[in-house]
């Protein structure tokens, strides 16, 4: 392959960037994808994963000291923010790992 001329250049590396390569591959074409900030995109390190991740430990905490169920009582679940933003952080990087070592499933046309 040459390494200068490719059917396709993605810009970014989010999720609709990988649809894109992995399409091109399923059609016998070559990708290259271009990524400014740290692969995965928005959705990936700023935005639906990571926000999702801490909405759903809110919800959580929530549910615990204001049950919505008569019968069910209150405890007081404790917040350690730091091992939160951390266990927030770990997951991000592992999905990161996980898009960065599956190129061998794309990279290579058939």
């Amino acid at each position: 392959m040459d390494k200068n001329n490719y059917d396709l250049v993605v810009l970014g590396s989010g999720s609709t960037a990988f649809a894109a390569a992995l399409a091109a591959q399923e059609l016998g074409k070559t990708a290259v994808m271009t990524e400014e900030r740290i692969v995965g995109g928005t959705c990936v390190n700023r935005g639906c994963l990571p926000s999702k991740n801490l909405i759903e430990a809110a919800k959580l905490l929530n549910d615990a000291r204001h049950p919505r169920y008569p019968g069910l009582n209150s405890c007081s679940m404790e917040l350690d923010f730091s091992a939160l933003i951390a266990q927030k952080s770990d997951v991000v990087h592992g999905y990161r790992q996980r898009e960065v070592r599956e190129p061998d499933r794309w990279s290579h046309p058939h």
